[in-house]
């Protein structure tokens, strides 16, 4: 019985490569998703986005882990993430066009003391508001 849960928490269920190779599949899907749906920072996320990303993480869990729910499976799931994304954000900041790519870019929303009423009414309507109104 006792060997049994040790076996179970430590041996995983499929291969190592098999391991690696899933998290950063769903990695990129998730970081390609994200930019697609126009997310460039955290700081932009409102209630909504929030449990979208929370149930996207529940979502995607079974294709990273597959069939395993062992420690080292989890272990080297969350070693390969942690991993690709530092790769990813290291090669990212040597390519500015890359950078720009993924990143996209700043829309400056008031520039030397002057609010663009434009971009302004853009960032609101982009993002499901009703348009300001600045005085």
């Amino acid at each position: 019985m006792v060997e049994k849960i040790w076996a179970d928490m430590f041996h995983p269920d499929i291969s190592l490569a098999e391991k690696m190779i899933r998290p950063v599949l769903v990695y990129f899907f998730l970081i390609i998703g994200l930019r697609i749906a126009g997310k460039r920072e955290l700081a932009q996320l409102n209630p909504f986005d929030l449990v979208v990303l929370l149930t996207l993480s529940n979502t995607v869990q079974n294709a990273i882990i597959g069939n395993d729910n062992s420690v080292v499976g989890g272990v080297v799931g969350a070693t390969t993430l942690l991993a690709v994304n530092y790769l990813v954000v290291r090669f990212v900041f040597k390519f500015e066009k890359l950078d720009r790519l993924i990143e996209g870019e700043a829309d400056v929303l008031i520039a030397d003391g002057v609010i663009k009423q434009d971009r302004l009414r853009n960032e609101a309507d982009h993002a499901g508001r009703i348009a300001l109104r600045v005085p």
